[in-house]
């Protein structure tokens, strides 16, 4: 799997679980202010928070993502690849650093 397909399907997690988040809140305040819903309103909002919750664990995921990209490009001492760590130590023997 390649790293867009992964952002892709984490950007599409984290908004499906804000979504639901949201919605689980909406579904919790109109079943506090109904009594008509009765307690399958509060079993459903709060399933709906729960697995919104859940599903936007991965904003974590994607932020360390994007600030490990931007750091990669602002120092140029980062690099998370192997590759971009072969480069940099071949590029510093070749400028006498140390081995």
């Amino acid at each position: 799997m390649t790293e867009a397909t992964q952002v892709k399907l984490l950007k599409t997690a984290m908004i499906l679980g804000i979504t639901l988040l949201v919605l689980g809140h909406i579904v919790l305040v109109i079943t506090f202010s109904s009594d008509s819903i009765g307690h399958q309103g509060f079993i459903i909002g709060a399933a709906m928070s729960a697995v919104g919750i859940v599903l936007s664990l991965p904003t974590k995921i994607y932020l360390t993502l994007v600030l490990m990209e931007h750091e990669e490009k602002t120092n140029p001492n980062m690099t998370r690849s192997a590759d971009g760590q072969a480069r940099a130590t071949t590029s510093d023997r070749t400028k006498g650093g140390s081995p």
